[in-house]
């Protein structure tokens, strides 16, 4: 099965820019992976929320928004599963979540972040919310499970999701390590960390080329597998690295 990562273009806020730069890298894909996946907040940003609830849930958007629609379709029309995060709106609840969609454009999986290192928590209210566990899921013959971010740092998880033993578990993040400062060390902290985790992690980070904001993610791709980087696409630009599992 392969497998695309991609660290494509983000700008803060703009859905409508980040739907049509995953509609764009997924038909880039065509034809050459099974799965794409894209990184946290990828259809918003990570830095798109304000606190304010009122204000955020017109931010964030539902299963049923058109932007999710685009992309259902396009994972029809090019034949190719995608996962990617955003700002969800779930009742009167927001979570950062994975959707992943097959290749047919029907939702196969949903996860909600399970840490809360999302939002700003010594500042919102009950309306900000997390996902309680770990899951798998099936596709392509393999079993894949999802964390987001912080999520395979924050203590117990890690065990947890080594407990579940899928084929790879796909990490998604946004982070905004330098670019160097990922490229010459931070790596092989992830590696380090994935080991405890998972026998084959797939860590992916959005390019933000916001200006205005501070926390901008970095690109940046890597298979961890057993505590070592076996493939990697580099921080500092944009890109898609395809691997096979």
């Amino acid at each position: 099965m392969k497998i695309a990562l991609a660290c494509s273009h983000v700008i803060t806020k703009n859905i409508a820019y980040n739907t049509a730069s995953i509609l764009r890298t997924m038909e880039q894909c065509r034809g050459k992976a099974d799965l794409i996946v894209f990184g946290e907040s990828m259809l918003q940003g990570f830095e798109s929320l304000t606190w304010d609830y009122e204000t955020d849930r017109g931010m964030a958007v539902s299963l049923d928004d058109p932007s999710i629609a685009q992309i259902q379709n396009a994972a029809k029309q090019n034949h190719l599963a995608v996962s990617f995060g955003f700002i969800q709106k779930e009742a009167d609840a927001l979570f950062s979540s994975q959707l992943v969609v097959d290749n047919n454009g029907e939702i196969l999986h949903l996860f909600h972040r399970v840490s809360e290192g999302w939002k700003a928590y010594w500042q919102t209210d009950s309306h900000y919310r997390e996902g309680e566990k770990f899951q798998t899921f099936s596709y392509g013959g393999k079993t894949f499970s999802i964390a987001l971010c912080g999520d395979l740092w924050t203590e117990g998880r890690p065990e947890e999701m080594m407990r579940l033993h899928p084929d790879a578990v796909l990490w998604p993040v946004w982070c905004d390590f330098e670019a160097h400062e990922w490229n010459e060390t931070v790596k092989y902290e992830y590696a380090r960390q994935a080991a405890l985790c998972g026998d084959r992690i797939l860590y992916v980070n959005p390019f933000c080329t916001d200006s205005f904001v501070s926390d901008v993610a970095t690109g940046g791709a890597a298979c961890f597998e057993k505590g070592q980087i076996s493939e990697e696409l580099p921080a500092g630009k944009s890109g898609t690295m395809i691997l096979e599992i």
